[in-house]
């Protein structure tokens, strides 16, 4: 397997932050920045200092936590898009950004940064603490509840917040969806699949990790079970497409497939690993990252080893030649945590020649 380099998500960041689209593997400043990107470029470089103790990994963070200080309201929410020239093209994100950020921030308060970085995330999320209910839709909700049980998991620096009080309205959130929509044929929390379908589930198995409630582990996995039917494809992981999504009575769209649903299969299986099947739910991980390297349709690699960037998704035709944030941060993040999980082996960036 190659190895795990940040060159060329260190070529996609400025002084700014992290440019979000490329065309081919060269940044296009057209679409600026998001707060999206920059929180989950916060979590791949935190994991990779705590894998590899780089220190630009650390310099990278500090360039991510800088962004998102810069674009956090005093009313703790934060803005999503911002243009090359520093103009902030909404007033408030998008509710997936607020959640999205929620989690990245507490994911990096559990890893080995230094305290004065882990202090500038921490007041993030205290400001952000009030407007946390007042989030209305599902993947929100999933995302919440993964930074939930990341906070749970401090125990140095503390963020006043009841987890499991929290943890339980959110479960319950996605629990009324999913009685709501789910039918005989039909085991999901919407009537369609869209982007990101794993991490609904991987919800409520944090919610359960926290509250320890049955009935939020019997429906994630109820649902899990339900996605990997329509996901893979003799041991083939095959994503739902975007090319109008998977409506509930309708076919399963086979492009384009995004690489973000890989990231969330492989997060989603190793925490199924934990409560049953594990020897399934491994392998499930394994297919799920090996999409990037040429397990997939076309039998295609999407990850360009002398760099370390992702191609965004195969098409009919193939992969995607554009290279942007979305794609290398979901592929990178997947290879962080297979390595640290020994699900497999990349080489060490530092014996395949990488200079600091």
């Amino acid at each position: 397997m190659p190895s795990i380099k940040l060159d060329y998500l260190e070529s996609l960041t400025d002084h700014i932050g992290l440019y979000q689209h490329a065309t081919f593997g060269v940044p296009n400043l057209d679409f600026g920045y998001t707060t999206d990107d920059n929180c989950r470029a916060l979590i791949v470089v935190s994991k990779y200092f705590d894998l590899y103790n780089e220190e630009r990994a650390i310099k990278l963070a500090r360039r991510y936590l800088a962004f998102l200080q810069w674009v956090q309201r005093e009313d703790g929410y934060f803005r999503n898009e911002v243009s090359i020239d520093r103009q902030f093209l909404d007033e408030v994100g998008s509710e997936d950004a607020q959640a999205r950020t929620f989690w990245a921030l507490a994911w990096f308060m559990n890893t080995g940064v230094g305290e004065d970085l882990k202090g500038a995330a921490k007041q993030m999320l205290e400001r952000f603490l009030p407007n946390l209910f007042s989030l209305q839709h599902p993947r929100p909700w999933a995302f919440i509840l993964k930074g939930l049980e990341e906070l749970s998991k401090n125990k140095t620096s503390p963020v006043p917040l009841d987890h499991v009080k929290a943890a339980s309205i959110f479960g319950e959130r996605l629990l009324a969806l999913y009685k709501e929509q789910a039918d005989a044929s039909w085991r999901w929390f919407e009537d369609i699949m869209t982007w990101g379908n794993a991490l609904l589930p991987s919800g409520l198995f944090s919610a359960y990790k926290l509250t320890g409630r049955k009935e939020f582990l019997t429906v994630a996995r109820e649902s899990f079970e339900f996605l990997c039917e329509k996901v893979f494809e003799r041991e083939m992981f095959m994503p739902v497409g975007n090319r109008g999504w998977y409506h509930k009575n309708g076919t399963k769209p086979v492009f384009d497939q995004q690489p973000i649903e890989a990231m969330w299969m492989l997060i989603a299986s190793l925490e199924a690993a934990e409560f049953y099947s594990p020897e399934e739910n491994l392998e499930r991980a394994r297919n799920a990252v090996e999409w990037y390297f040429g397990k997939n349709i076309h039998r295609l690699s999407l990850y360009n080893p002398l760099d370390g960037s992702c191609a965004d998704g195969l098409t009919p035709q193939g992969f995607n030649a554009n290279r942007g944030a979305e794609s290398t941060i979901s592929c990178l993040l997947s290879m962080l945590i297979a390595q640290e999980k020994n699900l497999l082996e990349f080489r060490s960036p530092k014996s395949a020649g990488v200079k600091h």
